[in-house]
């Protein structure tokens, strides 16, 4: 391998993982769906090397997993994973809107207000695809600005668990808008510096995101009717 197509390598697999991750997050490829390096080279174009690397990305990431002498499958959760992923970045999530409020800095609150801005735009136009993408980077960036990078490991690895549950229901003008609302009173409370709210607020925000989750899981997927 020459020098060009050692630097293009990494690329072409990267370029691949963020492919087969819209795929799956599109639902062009299911939950427990066994991913094909062949069928997957041939789509993009591409030698199976880079897509068996990109395969490799997503499974640092959480969203796809092995299985034994079967190959490499989407992850699938069970209801009760969902659940107790919610839980826990509900309980990550307000440590870090306490710790984001006692180190903000004027930089911070305009990061603050620049993601607010972006994010009121896109729910605005009912861009639930963008919304979506927004929404994960706010979330991101009050993980970052609470200084502690073990909690924003561990959620993360929470939001991957969630990515299939979740994107589908980021569609909808009016869980953008309440969803946004909830961001600005986070905001406000850590521009604030009231730490108790920040948190509390930020709790809320993702327990309320469970509530509206589970309400489109049972208006999507109605329950069979009790005989």
């Amino acid at each position: 391998m020459n020098d060009a197509s050692e630097k293009k390598a990494p690329l072409l697999a990267a370029s691949a993982a963020e492919e087969i991750k819209r795929m799956i997050y599109a639902g062009e490829i299911a939950p427990g769906s066994r991913l094909n390096e062949a069928a997957l080279a041939q789509r993009m174009g591409v030698s199976r090397g880079p897509i068996r690397e990109a395969i490799r990305i997503l499974a640092g990431s959480g969203l796809v997993t092995a299985v034994a002498h079967r190959g490499m499958f989407v992850r699938q959760m069970s209801m009760r994973d969902m659940l107790e992923s919610y839980d826990l970045r509900a309980l990550i999530f307000g440590f870090a809107a306490r710790r984001a409020a006692e180190f903000l800095s004027p930089e911070r609150e305009q990061a603050l207000e620049d993601a607010m801005d972006r994010m009121r735009q896109a729910a605005a136009a009912g861009d639930g695809a963008a919304y979506y993408e927004l929404n994960l980077r706010f979330h991101e960036m009050i993980l970052a600005f609470s200084n502690n990078r073990h909690a924003a490991r561990a959620y993360n690895e929470y939001v991957a668990d969630l990515h299939l549950f979740r994107r589908k229901f980021f569609d909808y003008n009016g869980k953008m808008q309440r969803s946004n609302a909830e961001h600005r009173g986070i905001v406000d409370a850590i521009k604030a510096g009231n730490v108790a709210l920040a948190g509390e607020l930020a709790e809320q925000h993702v327990l309320a995101g469970k509530q509206r989750l589970l309400t489109d899981l049972a208006e999507d997927e109605p329950l069979p009717a009790r005989g």
